[in-house]
């Protein structure tokens, strides 16, 4: 079987044990060699095709761990998107301002570090309101661990966090996964956003990854909806 043909091969076969539920959610498939070993053949081919499944979300690589099932469409009945983008790119930088709400150092809570699969690390708690021509756009809620966004300070949440990671840091931003939801405003987010009526919110809850499979992020944004806009790509290969 040819190369080309072969890593579709593997890559069908996979995804469709992920889909049965033969590799389970969170679980670790066997290692590039193993896999290269059970379909005959080398471990670039096995790496170009847990590559593809990695790029549409189905599958993670965790640094010195190995290559895990991650939760995904199908089996969430939830809608998952991979763009990653910021809105002083889209917008422009004289068009988007931010007030930041909340900067802390802390501990992070149970949930929160097990979805940015940390332990004893310390994270930034990032809360702040994002305008688009002097109206209120969104509110944000962030969550990032200290050991890989160093040295974030107030002064960098004033325009894109994203343009110090990739310029500053040198970090390489692989892929984002969005979920897409309906959600009412709290109390506290109306007053911040200045919303006198039952207005509802598009929410955008985001896990973003570095190139080596770490993730770096985990937030949730609420969009006034008269502002909000998705707009995305598909492309059959």
């Amino acid at each position: 079987m040819e190369p080309k043909i072969k890593y579709m091969y593997i890559y069908n076969d996979v995804k469709n044990k992920i889909n049965n539920n033969k590799y389970k959610i969170d679980t670790k498939l066997p290692t590039e060699t193993e896999l290269a070993k059970i379909y005959g053949c080398s471990k670039l081919t096995v790496k170009k095709a847990l590559g593809l499944l990695e790029s549409e979300g189905m599958l993670m690589r965790r640094r010195g761990s190995g290559t895990y099932v991650k939760r995904h469409s199908i089996l969430n009945n939830e809608f998952i998107i991979e763009p990653t983008s910021n809105l002083t790119d889209k917008y422009g930088e004289k068009n988007v301002e931010s007030k930041i709400v909340k900067f802390l150092i802390e501990k992070p809570s149970e949930r929160i570090a097990e979805i940015l699969n940390i332990k004893d690390d310390y994270i930034y708690h990032i809360e702040r309101i994002r305008y688009i021509n002097k109206q209120p756009y969104s509110i944000e809620y962030t969550y990032m661990p200290l050991s890989l966004i160093k040295g974030l300070e107030p002064k960098h949440l004033e325009h894109s966090i994203y343009n110090y990671i990739q310029d500053i840091l040198k970090l390489k931003i692989k892929t984002g996964h969005i979920f897409i939801r309906g959600k009412e405003f709290t109390k506290e987010e109306k007053e911040l956003l200045n919303i006198k009526s039952d207005k509802f919110s598009i929410e955008l809850e985001k896990k973003v990854y570095l190139d080596d499979g770490d993730i770096f992020e985990y937030s949730v944004t609420k969009h006034v909806y008269e502002h909000f806009v998705f707009e995305t790509i598909f492309v059959n290969n």
